[in-house]
């Protein structure tokens, strides 16, 4: 009975060590991703707050109609 004990607690210790090695190459292997800003400068609409491109030449908002400039 003691041997039938013994080759169960072998076997779930090599399950166990197995599993372990899985999970810690799948720790490894993820792919660790960074905060990024996005690329768009922006101005804003003094009247709405509406954003547009910096870089346009916008004389009007397409929200409220006020002037930009």
């Amino acid at each position: 009975m003691e041997e039938n004990n013994n080759k169960n607690s072998k076997k779930e210790d090599t399950q166990k060590d197995f599993l372990d090695d899985i999970l810690a190459n799948a720790l490894s292997s993820t792919k660790k991703h960074k905060e990024a800003n996005a690329g768009l400068e922006t101005k804003k609409c003094k009247s709405c707050g509406a954003a547009r491109p910096e870089d346009t030449n916008l004389q009007y908002c397409d929200f409220c109609g006020n002037q930009f400039y």
